[in-house]
């Protein structure tokens, strides 16, 4: 969770690092992030509050992945959703 690193740049940074990974595996992997950081660690100010923008972020990763499925785009991989939000 370091301050210095954006986390709006992080699911398309995920993205493009592992492109053939399924598409809800970033939910999983920021959620499982999340939840294991809150639970080692007491968070207070500008720590609490970026794992709560990560949980977001999480939120809707899913929420694009349900948008491009009713869309009838393709998104069941990282590369795909990649181009679903470059549209």
């Amino acid at each position: 969770m370091d301050a210095d690193q954006s986390l709006h740049d992080l699911p398309a940074m995920l993205a493009q690092r592992w492109p053939s990974a399924p598409a809800l595996e970033m939910v999983l992997a920021i959620s499982s992030a999340c939840d294991a950081i809150e639970r080692m660690y007491r968070l207070q100010g500008i720590s609490a509050g970026r794992v709560e923008q990560a949980w977001r972020i999480a939120a809707l990763i899913g929420a694009q992945v349900y948008a491009a499925q009713k869309l009838e785009q393709p998104h069941g991989t990282a590369a795909e959703l990649l181009v679903f939000w470059n549209q």
